[in-house]
């Protein structure tokens, strides 16, 4: 009897245990709120009361470049513009100007070498761009222009070639700097962003006239000049005593012109930590839509709940 009231009672101990671990690897649902001023001014930071936080939340602010509905958006269809930063100096005669020039290719290979780039097919659109003549390295723009024409969804590199042949007078050295290439989409407040100096960047090509001397003959990157580098092209180093017959080319990486980033959120809180309050100011006046997302989650699953509220913002 002893022995059957002990097993019984091992049983209900399992069976309670079993119980008690099936309810704590429940996940529950997101039950949050968030208070605030439905009205503000522009630059007044908004106070974001969190009632109930969950594990995780995630905030899209609704201004530009922070919209929920345009999270997993990476293409779109607008004007698509390009414009950069551009000077020279210390060319003499036919050298002062003439030495740069504006090229692209859509079957140019990425490799970054002399070969990549003799085979590749390149199309000069110089004329569209405002090219330094001025002679005091004072960077000057070269307009924005429309490169819609050149967006069909596919890749293109763009390239700035130096050349040089006339030996007879020193060569100019040149500045670039702040490429920026743009889109301009009807629902956007302002142009999205396509290409950047740095994203995707530039890859160097020395084609002739290469000189083993440090930074000579060649484009680099000098992060001494502008406000915070740029790029560099010292095209005046003799070689054996003689001004020598100078190609390099500075080539982005693959763009697609039509490809644009998604807009993002802010992560609010991991699970880990706490949040009652946050803040946030709008540049902007307008009318936002906000979004939280919010997740409980764990290594049994995960339940997520999304909330919207508008805010106005006025001048």
């Amino acid at each position: 009897m002893k022995k059957a009231v002990y097993v019984l009672t091992m049983l209900l101990l399992i069976s309670f245990t079993f119980q008690s671990c099936e309810d704590q690897e429940e996940v529950t649902a997101p039950d949050f709120e968030v208070t605030f001023n439905t009205t503000v001014k522009v630059g007044e930071p908004v106070e974001f009361k969190v009632i109930n936080a969950p594990n995780f939340l995630y905030f899209y602010a609704g201004d530009f470049e922070h919209q929920y509905k345009y999270r997993d958006r990476t293409n779109a269809e607008g004007t698509v513009t390009m414009s950069f930063l551009n000077s020279q100096k210390w060319g003499l005669g036919d050298n002062k100007s003439g030495l740069l020039t504006v090229w692209y290719s859509r079957d140019y290979d990425g490799s970054g070498t002399a070969e990549g780039v003799g085979n590749a097919s390149w199309t000069e659109i110089s004329d569209r761009f405002n090219i330094s003549t001025l002679y005091d390295f004072t960077l000057q723009e070269s307009g924005v222009v429309d490169i819609t024409d050149l967006a069909d969804g596919n890749p293109i590199y763009f390239a700035f070639k130096y050349f040089c042949d006339n030996t007879a007078t020193r060569p100019a050295e040149w500045y670039l700097d702040a490429l920026n290439i743009q889109m301009d989409v009807a629902d956007a407040p302002a142009p999205l962003t396509v290409a950047t100096e740095k994203e995707p960047g530039f890859k160097p090509v020395d084609v002739q006239g290469v000189d083993g001397r440090w930074n000579a003959n060649k484009w680099y990157w000098d992060s001494s000049k502008g406000s915070d580098g740029l790029w560099r092209m010292r095209g005046q180093v003799k070689v054996s005593g003689s001004w020598i017959t100078n190609e390099d080319w500075l080539i982005t990486n693959a763009i697609n012109l039509t490809k644009v980033a998604p807009d993002k959120g802010e992560a609010l809180k991991t699970y880990s930590e706490k949040l009652d309050t946050f803040q946030y100011t709008y540049t902007k006046a307008g009318t936002y839509t906000l979004t939280f997302i919010g997740n409980n989650e764990t290594i049994h699953g995960q339940q997520e709940k999304i909330q919207e509220y508008t805010i106005t913002v006025t001048d």
